[in-house]
């Protein structure tokens, strides 16, 4: 501790290092690795008025995974990428697909704060609805 303390008034570009092997350490391993995305698991996890929400780090893109799944499900899917005026052709391939029971995979949300909002009501509506 007081190395990583020193390390981080000298090097704190160092400190983070200096607490992972620390924790690999004392504790093991596996408290410092990452488990790996399993989308079937995911997907068991969810439920039909809870959206999955995945974060991506540069260049990963789990849309095979998801279509595969979905090939396994006998589902269909349908993917929106956000970004300029497409919140209006969002909202409808969502209320499309409550219709015919389809999974929607809205991409680039980061691009469309603006949407979240009208986003959060339209799952709200999902509450009401029997899966």
């Amino acid at each position: 501790m007081q190395r990583g303390m020193l390390m981080r008034v000298l090097r704190p570009d160092k400190v983070i290092p200096i607490i992972q092997e620390m924790i690999s350490k004392e504790l093991g391993q596996q408290f410092i690795t990452p488990p790996t995305f399993d989308m079937r698991k995911t997907y068991e996890d969810s439920r039909y008025d809870q959206p999955i929400i995945i974060v991506l780090s540069a260049g990963a893109d789990p849309m095979s995974e998801m279509v595969k799944l979905a090939d396994e499900e006998g589902q269909r899917v349908s993917a929106v990428s956000l970004g300029q005026g497409q919140a209006e052709v969002a909202k409808a391939k969502i209320r499309e697909s409550q219709e015919i029971h389809q999974w929607v995979v809205l991409q680039n949300c980061h691009l469309s704060p603006s949407f979240m909002p009208t986003l959060d009501g339209l799952i709200e509506k999902l509450v009401d609805l029997e899966p």
